[in-house]
């Protein structure tokens, strides 16, 4: 385990404490209390942890999104099979948006630079990767917010409704039982908002863990797009097309 996903671990184990000590985070990464205390020292400058009282707490609250490194990290192996299907829905020459989500950057890994796509996106990670791979892809300007390097402002606002993209993947952090598909914070929810509008498709990836959460706001109702890909059974929401992707059955 090298030192990224070992902080991402101890952020993912304080998370769900919401409470942890030096000694159980070193017993629960199998590491010596020096580089526990080295990595923490990392997380509390970049403002992730507080050290109180000889634990550790976790500052991210629910109504900001965690930093992309943490969530690319999470249930890497649904997001990347669900990634793998989007991408097989995209011809050639198509002009693609995909948000600053970690689902839709695994998208960047499956994209083949013979199709002629382009991409438009406001993830700055998403964007180095495809440059890398020759694709070409438009960075939605605007400010750069360095805790999930992503360009969020009005100016990202403005960019995105001077491009209609024939694509958007996209995804968000709950999908109620009711269907409302919903983010941790207003600005991240209105930026794709603005997204929806701009895209003939629209699709929505969604882990089954998402399935009946809720978050604070409110993006839309998943029958106002084109589809979910997913790997559970929505078939509980009557109205909203899916992609089982566990099975390969359209609904």
């Amino acid at each position: 385990m090298n030192k990224e996903q070992r902080q991402n671990e101890i952020l993912e184990l304080v998370l769900k404490k919401e409470c942890c000590s030096v000694k159980e985070l070193c017993a629960a990464l199998y590491a010596s209390d020096a580089t526990i205390r080295r990595d923490l020292h990392c997380l509390e400058q970049k403002g992730l942890i507080r050290l109180l009282y000889g634990n550790i707490v976790p500052l991210m609250q629910e109504s900001h999104d965690h930093p992309l490194a943490f969530r690319e990290n999470q249930a890497k192996a649904t997001k990347r099979d669900l990634a793998r299907y989007a991408v097989s829905l995209i011809p050639p020459h198509a002009s693609v948006m995909l948000d600053s989500s970690s689902s839709a950057l695994y998208l960047a890994d499956y994209l083949n630079p013979d199709y002629k796509i382009t991409v438009f996106t406001n993830c700055i990670k998403t964007a180095t990767k495809l440059h890398e791979k020759n694709i070409t892809v438009f960075l939605l300007g605007g400010q750069l917010d360095s805790h999930s390097l992503v360009t969020s402002s009005v100016w990202t606002l403005e960019n995105i409704r001077a491009f209609h993209v024939d694509y958007l993947f996209f995804s968000a952090q709950s999908l109620s039982s009711d269907g409302f598909i919903a983010g941790a914070t207003d600005f991240g929810v209105h930026v794709r908002k603005y997204m929806l509008r701009q895209a003939t498709q629209s699709y929505f990836l969604c882990n089954a863990e998402k399935v009946g959460t809720h978050s604070t706001y409110t993006l839309c109702h998943a029958s106002e797009i084109t589809g979910v890909i997913t790997n559970t059974d929505l078939s509980f929401l009557p109205d909203v097309k899916f992609i089982n992707i566990s099975t390969r059955i359209h609904d």
